[in-house]
């Protein structure tokens, strides 16, 4: 499965509180992108749970505690949108891949 930052950062959003709309991602894409949030460090919770009986790149349980000091640093940086969408273009216009390096980078250089 691909990773949606779009979905990520709605994700986060929803973590500490605002109200979004993630209705149009299935359940699968989204526990496998709560998993991605707690590999990244910006989400923190138990170890995601896989199936013991099949093979499976999506668990079927995972546990958002809470965010993380990075996790907050990061969505305080990208909530607003257009915030977020000048971060997005410039990485684009740079020539960049859509990493959560080159997103701080893109913050760093635009807003600080």
């Amino acid at each position: 499965m691909k990773r949606d930052f779009e979905l990520l950062r709605e994700l986060l959003l929803d973590i500490e509180g605002d109200v979004v709309d993630i209705s149009s991602y299935s359940k699968e894409h989204i526990l496998y992108h709560k998993a991605l949030l707690l590999e990244a460090g910006l989400a923190d919770g138990p170890k995601p749970h896989y199936s013991s009986r099949e093979f499976s790149e999506i668990p079927d349980r995972v546990i958002i505690r809470r965010l993380t000091w990075e996790g907050h640093n990061f969505i305080d940086a990208i909530r607003d949108e257009g915030r977020w969408q000048k971060s997005k273009d410039w990485i684009r216009e740079a020539g960049k891949i859509l990493t959560l390096e080159t997103i701080k980078e893109a913050i760093r250089t635009l807003f600080s």
